[in-house]
């Protein structure tokens, strides 16, 4: 199914599952999407700003010049296992351009196995987030927090981490991750 420059707004999606549709410049209007779930959809320059994901799934999704600004995914634990935060240049597959991911909070979020690629991450919250096998690729994470968060097996290659917040736990893994070994005083 296509829809085709429409606003969706209140519970116009709410329980739906819908598979194998396109989203055209659609407006979702700070919506909530509440018991809905999408799969093998498209969101073609579409504005998902603001909208909350209550109960909500996307399943091998694409969301080409979309809109997702301002997304809070710690309020319902969201699980968002291998998903690739990245931002194509326009007519390449290859060359990436900067993304800006700094005003999303992914505290208490699932994150195994993902990866974020020229991500702007300047002070997001992290905190308490499992982000085993993750990847940070040239991402500035200046200033992000992630204490608490499990970053077993995380690589953050050519990446900026400057004033970045770990705990002991999440330091001495990072440390190990890099061939350091700790060893305690006698």
């Amino acid at each position: 199914m296509i829809y085709k420059n429409q606003t969706f707004s209140g519970n116009d999606l709410k329980g739906q599952d819908i598979e194998n549709s396109r989203f055209i410049n659609c407006k979702f209007d700070n919506s909530p999407l509440r018991f809905s779930s999408f799969t093998k959809c498209e969101f073609v320059t579409c504005d998902l700003s603001l909208s909350i994901f209550d109960i909500t799934s996307f399943s091998n999704c694409h969301f080409p010049e979309s809109k997702l600004s301002n997304l809070n995914f710690s309020d319902e634990k969201s699980i968002m296992r291998n998903c690739i935060f990245q931002q194509m240049k326009g007519g390449s597959n290859s060359g990436h351009k900067n993304i800006d991911l700094s005003e999303c909070i992914f505290e208490d979020s699932e994150l195994t196995g993902a990866v974020f690629i020229f991500c702007y991450l300047k002070g997001v919250n992290f905190k308490k987030a499992n982000l085993e096998n993750a990847s940070f690729d040239r991402c500035n994470l200046k200033e992000a927090d992630f204490t608490g968060a499990n970053i077993t097996r995380t690589n953050f290659a050519n990446s900026r981490i400057e004033e970045t917040l770990l705990d002991l736990d999440g330091f001495i893994t990072f440390g190990n991750s890099k061939g350091f070994i700790l060893e305690q005083q006698k």
